[in-house]
């Protein structure tokens, strides 16, 4: 399997149109394309944005699966929360804690 098929799986897997990816990624739409159908690679600082948008690189580089990688639906969640710009992200992470703490109160 190629380096193009790993990516366009890791993309469906995470739920994402290939524009999300794109912009997971820092890259313009084109760019993107090119490394789903093989003509490009991409640079490590891409792989790097990847990787933190819930992209398993390990498996897109070497296609090893990585043993600790997340469910479909975590890095599906994970890859959307990545998209949010910082304020938006302390609201989700204050909102999420809140969460937390009134289960684990209400169940204690």
């Amino acid at each position: 399997m190629s380096f193009g098929d790993r990516l366009r799986e890791e993309r469906n897997r995470l739920g994402l149109i290939q524009s999300d990816a794109a912009k997971a990624g820092g890259v313009g739409f084109t760019a993107y394309h090119t490394y789903e159908k093989g003509d490009r690679s991409p640079n490590v600082e891409v792989l790097q944005k990847w990787h933190e948008a819930g992209f398993d690189v390990l498996y897109l580089v070497t296609g090893v699966r990585n043993g600790s990688a997340l469910s479909n639906e975590d890095s599906s969640l994970l890859a959307r929360i990545n998209q949010l710009d910082d304020k938006a992200r302390r609201a989700w992470l204050a909102s999420t804690q809140t969460f937390v703490d009134s289960y684990t109160n209400a169940n204690t």
